[in-house]
């Protein structure tokens, strides 16, 4: 039997799949976050085996993300900032896996044992199962037989959705009941943040995130088979209610070679996006796309109160004002569109107010281009200097030059009160020229295109 060491040591490093039902291979730990291959949490296969965190093509060894993570954070009633996030987990971790318990938000270590997985399922298999399942020989997958649908001793009754066969409500697979999943494979996991928060410093939230990654085996569908999709609810399971509350998704894109990149956001389609900064990615190392680039697309699909991205802010991969965020009240700065120090984002250049080619005024969206014709990003203001008029349009190109970028989507505000449970779905997108075109204006051109189809697919309820 394992010491309570050496449970705390396991239930230190996240459990590891990966979504291989389409063009796309992202690597998803347990606990909302993913690393490159290498981190010391991926198995001796994953390390003898090193693939990119997000790849894509699956099989090509070439990446566009190198980490992604939730942020949340709120007010109390006494106006105290409640926050958890994640960087690089060079100071620690918020998070840990499972479920809270409904009477005070607590949690312990044996129930992160409990739930220290990621299930792995596909619609065959579910499939397979409801057609077998009263077959002699038929065995059933681990994954269904383990669905965590029910709590116990103290935990929520009801957690992963699953389908009811016989209305008993009791999740058992003998009975033919099966889990309720997304897309033709999902991943489905359950983290929380009742822990010290070692990384951000901020006071715990009592927030439980269900999450469930999924994608579709859609070959002659070229913007579905190139999607992930991301779907987390947030249940406040603490005794506080929270305002000016706000959720981050924060990306460090790496475009194949990671110092060549820029940044920009769509303000009518709620996206961000990484692009290649020159003509051709890399100068053909191992991981480059040479001059068949994609972009990285970030969408929001639908958030907390029908909320969509309410800002977006490039990172800088520093110490400076524009940098790494260092403390809980930095990452809260951060999702309200403005800097470390509280100075709110303004209108060009790099954003910040004393350098060169910052104009104002006040605004939410960096680097928006012509994405924003009715000025939604500065409150109705016409930015100053010409900006958004005759052609000329605030994009990272005029900021500085190609480089290794970071960004983050923000979404908010909203109340978060006790008990209170709320949704976000989003998409990551790899958006790819078409043959015969090459450079990074043959993918960026064709964002809107593939934008629009996932958010059509999304909001039909995926009827292809």
């Amino acid at each position: 039997m394992l010491s309570a060491i050496a449970l705390a040591s396991v239930a230190q490093q996240p459990p590891i799949s990966h979504l291989e039902i389409n063009n796309v291979r992202p690597t998803i730990l347990g606990d909302g976050s993913c690393f490159l291959p290498g981190w010391d949490g991926f198995t001796p296969e994953d390390q003898a085996n090193p693939c990119p965190t997000w790849e894509v093509p699956v099989g090509s060894g070439n990446g566009t993300i190198y980490q992604h993570a939730l942020w949340f954070g709120g007010l109390d009633s006494g106006d105290m900032l409640h926050l958890a996030g994640m960087g690089y987990n060079q100071n620690g971790q918020d998070y840990a896996m499972g479920p809270l318990k409904t009477a005070d938000a607590s949690h312990d270590i044996m129930t992160s044992m409990k739930y220290h997985h990621v299930w792995n399922l596909t619609r065959a298999e579910i499939e397979q199962f409801i057609a077998n399942h009263t077959n002699a020989g038929y065995q059933i997958p681990e994954d269904i037989l383990t669905w965590p649908a029910h709590g116990e001793d103290g935990y929520a009754a009801n957690l992963a959705p699953f389908v009811d066969v016989n209305g008993d409500g009791h999740y058992k697979p003998a009975d033919g009941d099966y889990p309720d999943i997304k897309g033709d494979q999902c991943l489905y996991f359950i983290f929380n943040d009742a822990r010290t928060h070692t990384e951000t410093s901020g006071a715990a939230i009592g927030l439980e995130v269900h999450a469930m990654v999924y994608g579709f085996d859609a070959p002659d569908d070229e913007p579905l088979k190139n999607t992930v999709f991301i779907n987390y609810k947030f249940i406040n399971r603490s005794a506080n209610d929270y305002h000016n509350t706000y959720l981050g998704l924060f990306t460090d894109w790496d475009l194949g070679y990671s110092r060549d990149d820029y940044v920009g956001c769509d303000v009518r389609r709620n996206s961000c996006y990484v692009y290649n900064g020159m003509d051709s990615d890399g100068s053909g190392e191992p991981g480059t796309y040479g001059n068949f680039i994609p972009s990285q697309v970030l969408t929001v699909l639908q958030g907390p109160d029908n909320l969509g991205m309410t800002g977006f802010m490039s990172i800088k991969n520093s110490n400076t004002v524009m940098g790494d965020p260092a403390n809980a009240v930095e990452y809260y700065m951060y999702m309200q569109s403005c800097w470390r120090d509280g100075v709110h984002l303004q209108y060009g250049g790099s954003g910040y107010p004393v350098f060169e080619g910052t104009v104002g005024p006040e605004c939410n969206y960096m680097f928006p281009g012509d994405s924003d014709p009715d000025n939604i990003g500065t409150g109705g203001v016409a930015p100053n200097d010409g900006y958004n008029t005759d052609g000329k349009y605030w994009t990272d190109l005029l900021s500085s030059p190609p480089g290794d970028r970071r960004g983050l989507a923000s979404v908010g505000p909203f109340d978060f009160p006790a008990g209170s449970v709320k949704e976000l779905d989003y998409a990551m997108i790899t958006v790819w020229g078409r043959e015969n075109e090459s450079g990074p204006s043959a993918s960026v051109s064709r964002i809107g295109e593939y934008v629009d189809r996932v958010r059509e697919l999304f909001n039909n309820g995926f009827a292809k």
